[in-house]
């Protein structure tokens, strides 16, 4: 995208339109509660705090994408300020939702935080299942990253880092598949056999 004399928001839902021009037409969700991951969206209320990672049981994820390590945590209070492969500048240390990590694992740039977020939906169509996506601004030194939640009841979280989407466009794409984003939401598992009867009396 060329350097536009917006604000880093404006820019990044310009982005969000131009996917939405090319694609399927995007419907704007309600206001998000950041508190808790939540927004509610044609009726329906998604809960991105259900995304976690089922190898780890954490809502924490991270993917390569050339050079770079790209983190993502956007349930409160974010990622840490400082963890292995990461640390913020301490004015940017609190309240990121995503970073991206230098090829030497000792400097992490906020690419946007939880307080700034925007919703929308992509329905589902005969051949792609619907997607929540979510536009985080504030990142450090206009940084921004772009979500897309697709529904896969199958998984609570698989993630993908797809990096920058244009050269110079300090915005980075981020997916994840999972039954978050589903309007059925994820469904416990089911129960699991009965245990066996025990053994008669000797």
């Amino acid at each position: 995208l060329p350097v536009l004399p917006f604000s880093n928001m404006a820019v990044l839902l310009l982005f969000v339109a131009a996917l939405a021009s090319v694609a399927l037409a995007q419907i704007k969700c309600g206001t998000p509660d950041v508190a808790h991951a939540t927004c509610v969206c044609q009726g329906v209320t998604y809960n991105f705090s259900n995304i976690v990672n089922p190898a780890t049981g954490s809502s924490r994820f991270n993917g390569s994408s050339g050079d770079y390590e790209y983190f993502f945590q956007m349930v409160n209070p974010g990622l840490p300020p400082s963890f292995p492969g990461c640390s913020f500048i301490p004015s940017m240390a609190v309240g990121n939702a995503a970073g991206q990590g230098t090829p030497d694992g000792k400097t992490c740039y906020s690419t946007g935080v939880i307080v700034q977020q925007t919703w929308t939906l992509t329905p589902a169509t005969e051949t792609n299942a619907q997607a929540i996506n979510v536009a985080f601004d504030g990142g450090q030194e206009g940084r921004a990253t772009y979500l897309v939640v697709t529904c896969d009841p199958t998984t609570t979280g698989v993630f993908q880092a797809k990096g920058e989407t244009n050269p110079g466009s300090l915005i980075y794409e981020l997916d994840i598949r999972s039954c978050a984003a589903c309007a059925s939401g994820c469904s416990p598992s089911p129960p699991g056999p009965p245990p066996p009867p025990p053994p008669p009396p000797p």
